[in-house]
């Protein structure tokens, strides 16, 4: 005769509050979030092997108005120098940042790359527009939530690159040659306003854009 074992299991569960390595306070993570924000003090933390490493983060003002309080969404922000060695394509994007017609040349570009989920549509009309009219001027801090990270540092340079090639690439027949080099200089984190306009939708309050 057997005896069944009815008896709780034994699990040895840890649960460990996240505090600011500045300021004690306690920070907000959610699940696979890998950046969190004090909104105590401002500071801002990369989740590494368990470990904060500090990394900026600030903010944009909203310069639109619309219904309810503002829910920011994070962005990759990484400043860069594009270097163009050989160039045959449709975009004007270059054109613009150079000042010419030159189909080679380099200069600086901020780009903005979502580092929240959305789909790709929306991914890249964001970092499209957000990058070719860099809007935000003066970031500041804010006291207010900031999570939902959904793609890392690499992520966020593949995707830089993925930007730029279909910022050239207006017309896919059109573009022959693209030769090019980014460096990146630093990434920081951008919390961009946006406002809830539907059950599912939600529109940016610096440029107007509906995802």
């Amino acid at each position: 005769m057997t005896q069944e074992n009815t008896s709780t299991p034994n699990f040895d569960f840890k649960l460990i509050a996240v505090k600011c390595k500045n300021c004690d306070s306690g920070l907000v993570v959610e699940v696979n979030d890998n950046i969190t924000y004090c909104m105590s003090c401002g500071s801002g933390f990369e989740i590494v092997d368990g470990e904060l490493i500090p990394i900026e983060i600030n903010f944009a003002a909203a310069t639109m108005r619309g219904n309810g309080e503002p829910i920011y969404k994070p962005f990759w922000l990484l400043k860069t120098t594009v270097t163009i060695h050989e160039r045959n394509a449709s975009g004007n994007f270059f054109k613009n940042l150079f000042g010419s017609n030159n189909p080679t040349g380099s200069g600086s570009v901020i780009f903005y790359i979502p580092a929240f989920y959305c789909s790709l549509d929306n991914m890249k009309v964001l970092a499209q527009e957000f990058t070719m009219k860099n809007p935000v001027a003066s970031p500041q801090k804010f006291n207010t939530k900031l999570v939902g990270f959904a793609y890392g540092k690499e992520d966020a340079k593949k995707l830089a690159e993925f930007i730029l090639i279909s910022m050239e690439a207006e017309k896919s027949d059109m573009m022959k040659t693209f030769n090019y080099n980014i460096d990146f200089h630093s990434l920081e984190i951008l919390g961009i306003p946006f406002y809830k306009i539907s059950e599912n939708r939600y529109k940016d309050a610096i440029l107007g854009i509906e995802i």
